[in-house]
């Protein structure tokens, strides 16, 4: 009697792909998912050029504030009063110190001063001495700047 297994049709391992597709199908949804968000975040403004940094480095920006052309102030897709505003920003600051907390100020070009103070005094007010105003890179030979 001959029990052992005739070794001349070895099997190969047999590899299942479903787990590894599944997980590459989450990942596309989750990329997508947030690239949406991170669209939101962003108004349509035409920004005041000036070529800004030389060493830009990438910040994660707690928080987006965008001034429209009119004065409004739009956060998270939304607006707000200019007090919301500041609360938003108090409420940032409770789980950090004020220095760690990081704001981006994208202001139209045409957007009243007035606005842009009243945000840099409660900043200032609440300990948030730096935060940034964002701006286009001016076109290679346009003349954007003193």
């Amino acid at each position: 009697m001959k029990f052992s297994r005739d070794h001349r049709g070895e099997r190969l391992l047999d590899l299942d792909l479903t787990p590894m597709v599944d997980v590459v199908f989450l990942l596309i949804i989750f990329f997508m998912t947030t690239a949406q968000f991170a669209r939101l975040t962003r108004a349509e403004l035409d920004l005041p050029r000036e070529p800004g940094e030389e060493g830009i480095v990438a910040h994660d920006t707690a928080l987006v504030v965008n001034v429209l052309r009119g004065g409004e102030i739009i956060v998270d897709a939304r607006e707000v009063p200019l007090d919301t505003l500041l609360s938003m920003v108090s409420s940032e600051i409770a789980g950090s110190q004020a220095s760690e907390i990081e704001v981006l100020v994208r202001a139209d070009l045409a957007a009243p001063s007035a606005v842009i103070n009243a945000i840099a005094e409660g900043l200032t007010e609440r300990g948030v001495m730096s935060w940034r105003l964002a701006t286009e890179t001016p076109a290679p030979g346009a003349g954007g700047g003193p």
